[in-house]
């Protein structure tokens, strides 16, 4: 049996990675580990390489697809270039696209998390038996009708880390050596919380209490059905409560990345303050967002035998953190983050300044408790990167103005940046239903937030003028080479010859080109 693996994650509507170009995501890799482990051969692809030569998925008996719900389009396209090439599987969080998947020509959805489910699926295409049909959270059609069921429960943790994540498929990426290699080392989210705010479905939240104060066991189904977690995101749905990676296993794993010349780690999590919180809870699941506060001593563990790898400890290789939430952060957490991570940016959501909506959404924080946060880090010497949403269901004239005092506040600190998304109604989150906005230049108080946005992030980078920065080259883009700054920051361009391609170089910063891009010199010596 030979299989086909594709990542089409980022790739968008169009099959182009654009804003995610240097991010080498965790959920292929996982794929890739379970086919090692199983001892089933494979041949790795992106998408884009895919659509430029559709020709090298001849020859194959198995199509695995991985990608989020925002490729769908892509994913479609993939499979009509596909057809007649034998079985075709979709997975990731595109799954809650399934009916869609299913109705364009793949064979099978798989739901969620694919360790309990994926080996169940190829043994039985393999003996070409119909071993599925029992198995919850395989989708399919049969007799023109779309099948299947949403999986009871989660994967227990053992077997979730039984599979180690492929380091074979990570020097396929272009430029991996200056990629974001994503490290999972939380699945799933403590956020089971519902959002307050009328749904598209007309259903309202009843303030039975469950979700915020109940057993941490009957918070995981709501009464009303509404799924849990922030109102936009589909990962408590998908992925469950949060479940923490072994130290040893992320330790092990940091190891091989650096060997072989990674050069900028991510540890991967929806909250990285939920690591080891579920154990300090166990064997109830972790489904509560504030409580009990973060476990300093797993944290101080994990990221002081990271440290001691002598990679990282040189800093040949750099590690950041993807997500924290505020509400999670006190003063020992910023200290303790500030003692290994000085210097690096790491991802704090506010989504709104308005506290009254923001508290709607089934945040579990304020947005007093991000600004506190915010503060905290900085104290630290950490570089908080700001996450906004405009379009957000509800959303008014009154709420854009707070996000941009709130903005406006944050700007007076030493943060990283500013990302503002747009709002997308995805299929299995509690917004689903509510229509998606027009783009944030479009409405007259949308467009104030953006450019505030652009304004400020331009500012920020305008501080980095004069500055000596180290930064690991990537390719070439016309006379200038692309490099992208260690440990983080935006991408840089500067003359050289093709002879610095995988080298760190010294850059001294001379100009701002954009919100997101910059110019520089490289330094001599």
């Amino acid at each position: 049996m030979k299989i086909a693996l594709v990542d089409c994650l980022g790739h968008g509507s169009k099959g182009r990675r654009h804003s995610t170009i240097d991010v080498i995501s965790v959920g292929p890799r996982i794929i890739a580990g379970i086919l090692e482990s199983l001892g089933i051969k494979y041949e790795f692809f992106l998408l884009n390489e895919v659509f430029k030569d559709a020709e090298i998925l001849r020859g194959y008996d198995v199509l695995l697809a991985s990608g989020m719900a925002v490729d769908l389009g892509s994913m479609l396209r993939l499979i009509r270039l596909w057809r007649g090439g034998g079985i075709a599987i979709a997975g990731g969080p595109v799954c809650v696209e399934y009916e869609a998947l299913l109705k364009n020509g793949y064979d099978f959805v798989v739901w969620g998390e694919a360790e309990d489910k994926l080996p169940i699926l190829l043994k039985s295409i393999e003996l070409g038996d119909d071993a599925v049909s029992d198995v919850s959270g395989i989708f399919k059609v049969v007799n023109g009708r779309v099948v299947g069921r949403l999986p009871s429960k989660y994967v227990d943790a053992d077997l979730i880390w039984n599979y180690k994540p492929s380091l074979n498929v990570i020097k396929n990426y272009r430029g991996w050596w200056g990629a974001r290699v994503y490290v999972e080392v939380v699945r799933g989210c403590s956020n089971f919380y519902r959002p307050t705010l009328k749904l598209a479905s007309n259903i309202s939240c009843n303030n039975c209490g469950i979700c915020r104060s109940g057993d941490l066991e009957l918070r995981i189904k709501c009464p009303l059905g509404i799924p849990p977690g922030c109102g936009y995101c589909s990962v408590p749905h998908l992925y469950g409560p949060a479940r923490s990676k072994p130290i040893e296993y992320v330790v092990s794993e940091v190891k091989d990345l650096v060997k072989i010349g990674v050069r900028r780690i991510v540890l991967s999590a929806p909250d990285f303050l939920d690591f080891g919180r579920d154990w300090l809870v166990a064997p109830k699941p972790l489904t509560d967002p504030r409580s009990p506060p973060p476990n300093t001593k797993a944290i101080d563990e994990l990221l002081s035998k990271l440290f001691d790898i002598p990679e990282i400890a040189n800093q040949d290789s750099y590690l950041m953190i993807e997500n924290i939430k505020p509400n999670l952060v006190n003063d020992d957490i910023a200290r303790l983050l500030g003692k290994y991570l000085r210097g690096t940016a790491i991802g704090v959501g506010l989504e709104t300044g308005d506290n009254v909506l923001h508290r709607s959404l089934g945040r579990p924080s304020s947005v007093g408790e991000v600004l506190k946060a915010v503060k905290l880090l900085c104290r630290y010497g950490i570089k908080p990167h700001i996450y906004l949403i405009h379009g957000l269901p509800h959303e008014d004239e009154r709420s854009v103005i707070n996000t941009v005092k709130t903005i406006h506040k944050l700007s007076k600190l030493d943060i990283e940046k500013f990302t503002l998304y747009r709002f997308t109604p995805l299929k299995g989150t509690a917004f689903e239903g509510f229509r998606k906005p027009p783009a944030a230049v479009s409405s007259p108080h949308t467009r104030m937030l953006y450019e505030i946005v652009r304004k400020y992030n331009t500012a920020l980078k305008s501080k980095l003028i004069g500055s000596v920065i180290k930064a690991v080259v990537v390719g070439r883009r016309g006379p200038y080479l692309v490099a992208y700054p260690l440990p983080h920051g935006p991408v840089t361009y500067v003359r050289g010859s093709s002879s610095y391609l995988g080298k760190v170089i010294s850059v001294r910063v001379v100009k701002v080109l954009s919100d997101r891009e910059i110019l520089g010199d490289i330094k001599n010596g």
